[in-house]
């Protein structure tokens, strides 16, 4: 484990300054997304605080307001939280004390206490721009919105959810983390989240299919691109296209040995969805709503989300609500599309081909907000050798550390690496020498974890193992 003097000054990290430099850029290129008004930019010029009052007032819910009345400070979230069980002595990294800080400005402002009776109730609105940068730094870069701290809060508290309501509003003020900034940029201007072009994304496919030809000297194997009236609809994460296509590979090779129906799209085909993380709702309606709209234009019977956790969250559970869309197509995640192939016999495999111990790391946004916890593991103990928990595991499991957009922001990297000792003891208890997971996001985290920790294990996807199991017919 790493020495004690990586130990990071939170006084710094809660004072680090808004960098705007994208933004001004943005605004100087007149990219349609600010034109529209869909990217906010932030501007001194205005009244932050009072804009930010009234933000509160409008964004407000039923769900909302009761994780907001309800907490009564007993402390449980501690116990649930890596950044608090990393820094006990640290009362800041306390769920609690990160969702008071928007408690007290939501009490000052809508609460009736907090207005008749603010120094009682330790309510107070922002009282400039200063408190606004502030809140950003809280919201964004100590709290990674994993849900553990709800799951075991007595009283039901959804601190994920203020944190994101918070983030919401400071995206309409444009008081955001620069990578923030610059991947809903590119998600509004290009679609998905790494700003591919149809270009780079149709010959990546077609590159990704002549080396699978070569690879198993069928001709026929394909990847096929807006194909009507297939099977399903394949989504992807944008990082199978611009960084490790093997996923795209893998995923073909198993559809073309279970003689599948399907098709990618040309356009929708991004299942990531930043406004998840960003705590912008129009973002997440416009994302999610090219995935369906595509799904019915392609007249696909489903859609399958490949491994991707917050895809799988915002794409089968939240998409429908931020769009305003009444999505009637089902959705799954490929690992249980896999898990059928299995059932069926429509694929065979060899777990002695896989004989390292493996250990599955779930997914927040897979295992706590999606309920999809014995699908992968059914699957692991049929194509590995030597599968093996860790613990705690499934709603339980600790965030890979990289959740809720973290790893765009590196001017939080620090304190992430810092409050990542609990989840490198954790996988160090395993004796693993493979980590697998269902999360391209959890891949780059969990990386960054076994990198710095100097864990003696390589970071897999359940679509690699399985694809390394896979017993050709003869």
């Amino acid at each position: 484990m790493r020495p004690e003097e990586d130990r990071v000054d939170i006084d710094r990290i809660l004072s680090l300054p808004l960098e705007t430099g994208s933004q001004e850029k943005a605004a100087g290129q007149s990219l349609p997304s600010v034109g529209r008004g869909d990217l906010m930019t932030y501007d001194a010029a205005q009244n932050n605080p009072g804009r930010f009052a009234d933000l509160v007032r409008r964004k407000l819910n039923r769900s909302l307001v009761a994780s907001l009345e309800a907490c009564v400070h007993c402390g449980l979230c501690a116990d649930s939280c890596h950044y608090a069980l990393a820094r006990p002595d640290d009362p800041r990294m306390v769920p609690a004390y990160k969702a008071d800080q928007v408690r007290r400005m939501y009490k000052r402002i809508v609460g009736w206490t907090g207005r008749l009776v603010p120094g009682l109730v330790h309510a107070k609105r922002p009282a400039s721009d200063e408190d606004l940068n502030r809140l950003k730094n809280v919201v964004f870069g100590t709290c990674s919105a994993c849900r553990r701290c709800t799951m075991n809060c007595p009283m039901g508290v959804e601190n994920a959810a203020i944190v994101r309501f918070a983030r919401g509003i400071l995206a309409d003020l444009g008081i955001v983390p620069e990578g923030v900034f610059n991947v809903s940029r590119d998600q509004w201007e290009s679609g998905n989240q790494m700003g591919v072009s149809e270009q780079d994304y149709l010959e990546t496919i077609d590159w990704v299919k002549e080396e699978l030809q070569a690879e198993t000297g069928d001709p026929s194997i394909d990847l096929p691109v807006d194909v009507e009236g297939c099977d399903f609809m394949y989504t992807i994460n944008p990082r199978e296209v611009k960084f490790d296509p093997r996923s795209l590979a893998n995923a073909a090779k198993i559809f073309k040995l279970a003689g599948e129906s399907w098709t990618l799209p040309r356009w929708g085909w991004d299942q990531t969805n930043f406004g998840l993380f960003s705590g912008d709702d129009r973002l997440g309606g416009f994302v999610a709503r090219n995935a369906y709209e595509a799904a019915e234009r392609l007249k696909a019977k489903r859609i399958v989300i490949s491994e991707c956790g917050h895809g799988y969250r915002s794409t089968r559970w939240e998409g429908y609500n931020w769009a305003g869309y009444d999505q009637k197509l089902p959705t799954e995640s490929v690992v249980v599309t896999i898990q059928r192939y299995i059932r069926e016999g429509r694929i065979t495999v060899d777990p002695s081909r896989n004989p390292d111990p493996v250990t599955f790391h779930d997914s927040c946004n897979i295992a706590r907000s999606g309920d999809l916890i014995a699908q992968p593991r059914w699957v692991l103990r049929r194509v590995c050798s030597d599968f093996r928990e860790m613990h705690p595991n499934g709603r339980e499991n600790y965030c890979c550390t990289g959740g809720s957009g973290l790893l765009s922001m590196a001017e939080y990297r620090p304190l992430r690496l810092e409050v990542a000792r609990i989840k490198a003891e954790q996988l160090k208890a395993t004796g693993a020498k493979v980590l697998c997971t269902m999360c391209h996001n959890c891949i780059d985290g969990l990386n960054d974890v076994v990198k710095h920790y100097r864990l003696d294990m390589k970071v897999v996807q359940v679509m690699d193992l399985v694809a390394g199991a896979l017993v050709a017919p003869e």
